[in-house]
């Protein structure tokens, strides 16, 4: 997705606006696999303010994975926003890239990564089916959500052990 700068380089416009849809099936994140269910939208401008240029783009975004703590796979809608400062890219002798600063290229811009980051960002560390959801039985593997099981836990964690020799009668 490129995105042709020149009118603002040119001072003839004091925005652009940005409208489309970025087509991408899925995201692989060290192994949690993420399919997305529909195009993803963005919608936002570009401004000039001053001499900087400033980008402030809303995504949304519709996905499908499975739950943390019953493995069923669910389907979401989310919504991200990336906003940044626009800096041309310069050869860098080991200076990092700052973390606010969105780079491009002569009159191109490519927002590309940066939505893919933006979305990446914004996902859950432990995605959830629902708040309440119960998760599998450590016993059997029932999914306590759809199902009772008649297992008894009596696992005590080893760290814990001890600690029942506090509390036991002589």
């Amino acid at each position: 997705m490129d995105i042709n700068l020149n009118d603002l380089h040119n001072k003839d416009v004091e925005s652009l606006h940005l409208d489309g849809e970025l087509q991408l099936d899925s995201l692989d994140i060290n192994g949690r696999d993420i399919k997305l269910t529909s195009p993803i939208k963005y919608e936002g401008d570009i401004y000039k303010v001053g001499r900087d240029k400033l980008v402030h783009l809303n995504i949304y975004y519709n996905y499908q994975e499975a739950c943390g703590r019953c493995l069923d796979l669910f389907e979401n809608k989310d919504k991200a926003v990336l906003s940044g400062k626009l800096a041309e890219k310069f050869e860098l002798d080991n200076e990092e890239e700052e973390d606010n600063l969105i780079y491009y290229n002569g009159d191109k811009l490519n927002l590309t990564e940066e939505i893919i980051e933006t979305i990446i960002l914004n996902l859950p560390m432990k995605p959830l089916c629902s708040e309440k959801c119960k998760g599998l039985c450590p016993e059997c593997g029932t999914n306590l959500n759809e199902d009772q099981c008649n297992c008894e836990s009596d696992y005590v964690d080893p760290r814990f052990e001890k600690l029942k020799e506090l509390f036991s009668e002589e």
